[in-house]
């Protein structure tokens, strides 16, 4: 490992923790996953100051019990400065290091350790850099990739040009369209698709059919990606159903496993 390398990387892309290491993966998966929990071992509300925020195995079964005191996706938020949890205004900056502080517990990482972060490949500048913060904080030196980018190269037999990946966390999906190409890949366009479309007067759940329109939609708006070879492949929360979807539009499609770009991110920048 140099210094350079990378000695693992942790998705936080799908409302999820997984991570590789150069000698191991597996997804960090607590009932309320990635649990940023406000709350003691024993349930009762810690004061303000000290390590008010806790993502670790010891406090999984307190978010079951007290849900109120948790926050299941505190990468959501991340656009915010502060967030109300359990009557408390915490930081947003403390929420994003403690998923990623479970990540560096699980791993072993060291100061000066470097991390890739997969983030949502519907994130900007603004996100980006205070996950980047928050990690910097950890002791370790983050890098930041867009999901969509290591989704593409998750699987093996993955070979046309064009890819839609599909990225669902608990409360939108984001349509990304990558171009494969000698020169790498390249994030061309992007969408995101909410859980439930308050534009639309209906009750019924449509997010599948939305999704494909949106995987059209991305397709279409490059005349090489609509005529040309494309899949899709899809990740977290309705993945199975996007893929079930796209096989009745005769769309080639492909569930992607949860450790697949964690490991492709390790991997992509190891040593570099």
């Amino acid at each position: 490992m140099t210094d350079a390398g990378a000695l693992l990387s942790v998705d936080l892309s799908c409302s999820g923790l997984a991570v590789a290491s150069a000698s191991a993966s597996a997804v960090l998966d607590p009932v309320v996953a990635p649990a940023s929990v406000l709350a003691g071992a024993d349930g009762s509300a810690l004061p303000p100051g000290g390590d008010r925020i806790e993502c670790s195995d010891r406090v999984d079964a307190v978010a079951v019990r007290h849900p109120d005191r948790c926050l299941a996706d505190p990468v959501a938020v991340a656009h915010r400065d502060r967030v109300d949890v359990a009557g408390l205004s915490v930081p947003v900056a403390e929420l994003l290091a403690a998923p990623v502080a479970r990540a560096l517990r699980w791993a072993g990482a060291r100061d000066g350790d470097a991390v890739v972060l997969i983030v949502p490949s519907q994130w900007g500048a603004a996100r980006t850099s205070r996950l980047a913060a928050a990690a910097r904080g950890l002791g370790v030196t983050p890098r930041i990739v867009r999901a969509a980018l290591v989704t593409a190269e998750a699987l093996p037999s993955s070979s046309a040009r064009w890819a839609v990946c599909v990225e669902s966390c608990r409360s939108c999906t984001t349509v990304s369209l990558v171009e494969r190409s000698r020169g790498g890949l390249e994030l061309v366009d992007r969408g995101v698709v909410h859980r439930w479309d308050p534009c639309r007067d209906s009750v019924r759940d449509d997010e599948v059919s939305r999704v494909l329109e949106s995987v059209a939609a991305l397709r279409h708006g490059r005349r090489a990606a609509g005529s040309g070879s494309t899949e899709v492949l899809a990740r977290g929360r309705n993945a199975e159903h996007v893929v079930d979807a796209c096989d009745q539009a005769r769309l080639l499609s492909y569930v992607v496993p949860e450790l697949a770009p964690v490991e492709v991110a390790l991997r992509l920048h190891d040593g570099a």
